[in-house]
């Protein structure tokens, strides 16, 4: 549609042209002495439109010509840049693709402007450590780090390094990209699990507390991060009453309830002598949650009170009546007493309920207490195939 819109015009401005010379009286007197030249005035219009046309376009020449070397030098390099683009395009397609091998030596060797360089020498480097190719791999990080990408390879170093339980070697890493962006979530994540890694329970608490604030941790994950940087802190305040005692009272409620920070605090009190306070720790958290290592923990404990704790055990009976770790567990505390014939009943009704090698073994030791040496020696038996049945 141009194009005729275009030839339309020519055709107008020709007519208009060829009706101005037909009917134009004017004309022009070109004289240099001894010739004398006479021209249309239209003509004269023309040959100067003409000129000034033609001196333009010879111009435009000239100028083309000049720069030829450059306009060259321009299309060589446009050429050379669109092949790199096309093989990095294609270094990242055979990243997403799981061909590690064909992207190691595609981004590995790739060479470009300077930000996009170190970020195919990171990816290398991640497919090189899918290869399990430990010296490329620290080439290629070595290399983006030197191109600017400090950051994402020192983030993917501290993440080898754990994948490889080097929990010491990605610290150093990590130390190092927190120069660069301290308060950065993967960073934290990924320090959080090396502390935890090398038991640094306190600092892995700390970074639990901020990543939790931050809302960059799922529900479920941080709450048995929790568990764990809760349980591990009493065990390792055991050896400090004070200490202890300071850290169990700032535990929020719901986790002192929790079977795995109560074992460990009940543990924990126990080593101190605190053996009263365990009991409480266990009494409330059964009293939440039926648990039942919690129960065998409970019949470990030697509380100022022996009779409260069988009250207490034979009140979760009523609700428990055929749990089988509760009545050893009742054995255990009848045994300490030395109230044999409950002990005894009690024994013989969890082995009814489910058969253990530590209850054949507790019935083997009554029996050689009261002198029937061949039954005992029966239950040893008993209690040897348990084991090697499991």
């Amino acid at each position: 549609m141009r194009w005729l819109i275009s030839l339309l015009i020519v055709a107008v401005l020709a007519v208009a042209l060829a009706m101005a010379g037909r009917y134009d009286p004017g004309y022009v007197v070109l004289v240099y002495p001894p010739w004398r030249m006479e021209i249309s005035f239209i003509g004269f219009v023309l040959a100067v439109v003409g000129m000034v046309v033609g001196g333009i376009v010879l111009l435009r020449l000239a100028m083309l010509t000049l720069n030829l070397p450059g306009i060259v030098r321009e299309q060589r390099e446009r050429r050379a840049a669109r092949k790199r683009d096309e093989n990095f395009v294609g270094g990242l397609r055979a990243y997403a693709e799981y061909r590690y091998q064909d992207a190691e030596q595609s981004l590995g060797q790739w060479l470009g402007d300077e930000p996009r360089i170190g970020l195919a020498r990171v990816l290398a480097a991640r497919a090189a450590q899918e290869m399990r190719a430990v010296a490329q791999r620290e080439r290629h990080i070595q290399e983006a780090t030197e191109h600017g990408a400090e950051l994402a390879a020192q983030l993917f170093e501290a993440e080898a390094r754990l994948d490889a339980k080097d929990a010491t070697a990605a610290l150093v890493a990590i130390n190092r990209a927190k120069e660069i962006a301290p308060q950065h979530t993967a960073l934290l994540r990924l320090e959080l699990k090396a502390r935890q890694m090398t038991g640094q329970w306190d600092e892995a608490e700390r970074l639990l507390d901020a990543l939790i604030r931050s809302n960059a941790l799922e529900p479920g994950v941080a709450a048995q991060s929790r568990r764990m940087v809760y349980a591990e802190n009493l065990k390792r305040r055991a050896e400090d009453d004070r200490g202890l005692l300071e850290y169990w009272k700032k535990i929020p409620a719901d986790f002192k309830a929790d079977p795995w920070v109560a074992r460990a605090g009940a543990r924990a009190f126990m080593q101190r002598g605190g053996h009263d306070t365990a009991l409480d720790v266990l009494e409330t958290a059964l009293g939440r949650e039926w648990n039942e290592e919690l129960v065998t923990l409970y019949g470990e404990v030697r509380g100022s009170s022996p009779t409260r704790q069988i009250e207490q055990a034979e009140k979760w009976l009523h609700a428990q009546p055929r749990d089988a770790q509760l009545l050893l567990t009742l054995t255990q505390l009848c045994s300490v007493q030395q109230l044999w014939g409950k002990a005894q009943s009690y024994l013989e009704a969890s082995l009814a309920i489910a058969a253990s090698a530590d209850g054949h073994i507790r019935m083997a030791e009554l029996k050689n207490q009261s002198g029937q040496p061949g039954e005992a020696c029966l239950h040893y038996q008993k209690a040897l195939a348990l084991c090697r049945a499991q």
